[in-house]
């Protein structure tokens, strides 16, 4: 956990991975619930891979791909989400002290 909260420490990213991780899942959900929801699954697994980009963008980084990464991304989220409700507190003072500081990416001097 603390290697991929390490890979995401641009305010953005993390904003659009809280936003874009849900909405695969909710993507995959649906394709897994119903196949006449198609339409409905595309569009949330899209719009939800698109946002994680943008915010990979913001990064500067590459998503990671693989097996890792897709269980990590809700995992992360999620642990976010407990510490917004004022859970899982030293959990995630553990994991966000291990990965060291956020910080904005400077777009304007980036390469």
């Amino acid at each position: 956990m603390t290697r991929f909260a390490a890979a995401h420490r641009d305010p953005r990213n993390i904003a659009l991975h809280c936003w874009g991780v849900p909405m695969v899942l909710m993507g995959l959900g649906l394709l897994l619930r119903d196949l006449s929801d198609l339409g409905w699954a595309l569009a949330f697994t899209t719009s939800g891979l698109l946002l994680q980009s943008v915010g990979h963008w913001y990064e500067g980084r590459r998503p990671a791909m693989g097996l890792a990464g897709w269980l990590l991304a809700p995992m992360f989220v999620g642990l976010q989400g407990l510490h917004r409700l004022g859970w899982a507190q030293q959990c995630w003072a553990e994991v966000e002290r291990d990965a060291g500081p956020r910080r904005l990416r400077d777009l304007a001097h980036s390469r």
